[in-house]
C-alpha cells in the first residue's frame, strides 16, 4: 500500500458544480495530491506537487498579512463573496483591467475565451476603475492592461494616460505582440503616454508550438515585437504558458534566450496551464508550479536548483515563487543563494509588486538593481485545484466596473460545463485554458 499522510485540510470546489467541498492535501509516496469529495459528483484526486519535502519547505515561508483597505461582508462564503470580503488576508499588488474581449487571434488556448464581439469598456468607466483601484490599494500596485487583446483598441494610448494621471507608476500591456511587431510608432506613442513595460505572450522558440497553442505560426512576430521594444526602450516580460507535452521541453531554452537578451527582456513569467475558458490542446497531465521548478532545474543545471526559488511573499507560498538571476563575470547567479530565508523574510516589502520583490530587496541593500532577469512562476488555480486557504491570500486581482477587485483565480473560476461564478456575462465555452 502506498504511504499516505494528510498534510493539511482545506476547502475546495467540485469541478462539476462548483459547490464548496472539504478537501485534504495529502502526501502519497512523497507526491502531493489534493483529494476531495462532492456528495453529488463523487471523489477526485489530483497531483499538485511532485515532492512533499519541497512542498513543505515552500510552505514554511511566512510573511505578515497586510489587509485590503476595502472589505465586504460575507454572505454566501468563499469563493462567491470575493470583492474582497472580510476573510481576505492580503492587499492587491498587481491589478488587471480588462479593456476588451476582442482579439486579433483565436488561440486554441485562451482563458479569456476572447472573441470578436465589441463590448469594450468606455473611457469614463475605465477612468472610474482606476480611481477605485487607487482608493482601495493606493498607487503602488502594478497595473496590467489586458483583454482579449488590448492593442485592438485605437484609444489604448488614452487608457495608458488615464492610469498615469491617476498616479500609477507601473503600467504594462498584456499582449500577443502582433500590433507592436508591425507598428513601432504605436509602441512609441504608448510609451510617451506612460507605458512602462510589455507583458508578451511567448510560448516557445519553434513555429510548431505557436501553430498548436495559438493556431498560427507567430514566432517571427514575437521576435519582431521584442526588437521593437528594444528600439523603443521598453522592457519586456516574456509570459510562457506551459502545457505538458507541448512546450515544457522548451522552458530551459526560453530561459537561456531571455538571459541572452537581458537588456530588453527584464523578466520571464512561467504559467502552467489551468482550466478556464477555451482549451483545445490535449495534455497528458496538468502541471503545477512544483513541476516547473524541478523541470527548470533539470533543463538548466548550470543555472538553477529547486531551492533557488523562494515564494514571492505577496501571496500564499504555494501560489507564486521566483528568483532573480544576477549577471556576474562568471555568468548568471540566483540572488537567492546570497539571501537566506530568514534574511528574505526580514527584508520583504509588502508594497513590492509581484515580480519586483527580490529586485526591491537588492535596491534596499545596494542602492541599485544589478543587470539581471526576474524569473517568476505562477501557480494559478482552477476548479480542480482550488484551495480556499490559498485564495484568501491572493494579491493578483482583476478590477471590475462596479468598483470591486476580485482574486484572479476566483474571477476565472469555471466549472467543466462552462459555468462561471463572477463572469456570468461570459458565454459557456469548452473548458480549460491557460493564457490570453
Amino acid at each position: 500500500m502506498p504511504a499516505r499522510v494528510v498534510l493539511n485540510q482545506t476547502l475546495s470546489v467540485c469541478h462539476e458544480c462548483l459547490k464548496v467541498v472539504e478537501a485534504d492535501i495529502v502526501s502519497i509516496d512523497n507526491v502531493v495530491h489534493l483529494a476531495k469529495m462532492c456528495p453529488e459528483h463523487g471523489a477526485s484526486e489530483l497531483q499538485v506537487w511532485p515532492d512533499a519535502g519541497h512542498y513543505k519547505w515552500m510552505k514554511s515561508f511566512s510573511f505578515p498579512f497586510v489587509l485590503p483597505k476595502t472589505l465586504t461582508a460575507p454572505e454566501k462564503g468563499c469563493p462567491r463573496d470575493c470583492g474582497p470580503c472580510i476573510r481576505h488576508l492580503r492587499k492587491p499588488t498587481l491589478v488587471e483591467i480588462e479593456v476588451t474581449r476582442r482579439c486579433n487571434l483565436r488561440c486554441p488556448v485562451c482563458f479569456m475565451s476572447a472573441e470578436k464581439a465589441n463590448d469594450d469598456l468606455s473611457l469614463p468607466v475605465i477612468e472610474n476603475m482606476f480611481h477605485h483601484i487607487r482608493e482601495q490599494a493606493g498607487t503602488t500596485p502594478g497595473i496590467q492592461i489586458t483583454g482579449g487583446e488590448p492593442t485592438v483598441r485605437e484609444d489604448l494610448v488614452k487608457i495608458i494616460a488615464l492610469g498615469r494621471q491617476e498616479g500609477f507608476e507601473g503600467i504594462e500591456v498584456n499582449t500577443n505582440g502582433l500590433v507592436i511587431a508591425r507598428d513601432l510608432d504605436f509602441l512609441l506613442r504608448l510609451k510617451d503616454a506612460g507605458l512602462t513595460g510589455i507583458y508578451l505572450q511567448f510560448d516557445g522558440l519553434t513555429s510548431g508550438v505557436y501553430s498548436r497553442v495559438r493556431g498560427a505560426d507567430l514566432l517571427a512576430s514575437k521576435m519582431k515585437a521584442i526588437e521593437n521594444c528594444r528600439k523603443a526602450g521598453l522592457q519586456v516580460v516574456l509570459a510562457m504558458t506551459l502545457i505538458n507535452g507541448t512546450n515544457l521541453d522548451q522552458v530551459g531554452d526560453v530561459l537561456r534566450f531571455a538571459l541572452r537578451n537581458v537588456h530588453v527582456v527584464a523578466g520571464l513569467a512561467l504559467q502552467p496551464a489551468f482550466t478556464s475558458g477555451r482549451f483545445e490542446v490535449g495534455a497528458p497531465r496538468r502541471l503545477s508550479m512544483g513541476d516547473v521548478i524541478f523541470t527548470l532545474a533539470e533543463q538548466c543545471p548550470e543555472l538553477l536548483v529547486p531551492h533557488d526559488f523562494y515564494p514571492l511573499g505577496c501571496s500564499h507560498p504555494i501560489c507564486s515563487c521566483g528568483t532573480y538571476l544576477v549577471q556576474k563575470p562568471e555568468g548568471f547567479v540566483p540572488v537567492t543563494r546570497e539571501i537566506s530565508p530568514d534574511e528574505y523574510r526580514a527584508a520583504f516589502d509588502s508594497n513590492s509588486p509581484q515580480g519586483s520583490v527580490l529586485g526591491d530587496i537588492l535596491l534596499q541593500r545596494t542602492g541599485e538593481i544589478p543587470t539581471g532577469l526576474s524569473l517568476v512562476i505562477m501557480n494559478y488555480m482552477d476548479a480542480a485545484t482550488m484551495d480556499m486557504e490559498r485564495l484568501r491570500e491572493c494579491s493578483m486581482v482583476v478590477a471590475v466596473p462596479d468598483g470591486r477587485v476580485l482574486p484572479f483565480c476566483s474571477y476565472h473560476l469555471t466549472s467543466c460545463s462552462g459555468e462561471r461564478i463572477h463572469r456570468s456575462e461570459a458565454a459557456a465555452v469548452v473548458p480549460v485554458g491557460a493564457t490570453r
